[in-house]
């Protein structure tokens, strides 16, 4: 008798396997992307009924593909199970290690974009300040040194006349 791998669940099923590929959506800076698309392609098809006749009818055209490809791949997928399930596997240890080693990827995209700003503007700021502290701090020793001149050349026309 083999041994389960993982818990079972009350009618001594095993639970369904984590898939990757729903844990990559879940992301908050992919969940909101998708949203984000999906508004921004439903107001258009609403804003634009050519474009939304059009929309529509590649819609069905992939959704009638996808029946077609689903349905012709699965002897494939039945037969190469075990190395989906491996590389499921693989791939889910993949996006922990980049969780782990990434935090950004569960923050929000609104997060992500102001502490982006807020890096970017320091950053500009930084470089302005490195940039005009040397030119304010030479234009005032030229100044200075101009204004020394003028002033010993107006001594010397008081002089002399």
């Amino acid at each position: 008798m083999a041994a389960n791998k993982g818990p079972t669940l009350l009618d001594g099923d095993l639970p369904e396997q984590e898939n990757v590929l729903q844990r990559v959506l879940q992301l908050p800076v992919v969940s909101g992307t998708c949203e984000c698309v999906q508004k921004t392609y439903t107001s258009t098809k609403e804003a634009h009924p050519l474009v939304a006749s059009v929309c529509n009818a590649y819609e069905k055209g992939v959704q009638g593909a996808s029946s077609l490809a689903a349905w012709s791949m699965e002897p494939v997928v039945r037969r190469l199970s075990t190395q989906f399930t491996a590389a499921n596997e693989l791939a889910c240890r993949g996006l922990d290690h980049l969780e782990e080693k990434i935090p950004a990827l569960q923050y929000p995209p609104e997060k992500i974009a102001s502490d982006l700003k807020g890096t970017i503007s320091t950053r500009l700021r930084s470089a302005r300040n490195s940039i005009s502290v040397p030119i304010v701090s030479t234009s005032d020793k030229v100044l200075g040194a101009t204004l020394a001149g003028c002033e010993l050349a107006l001594g010397m026309a008081k002089e002399t006349a």
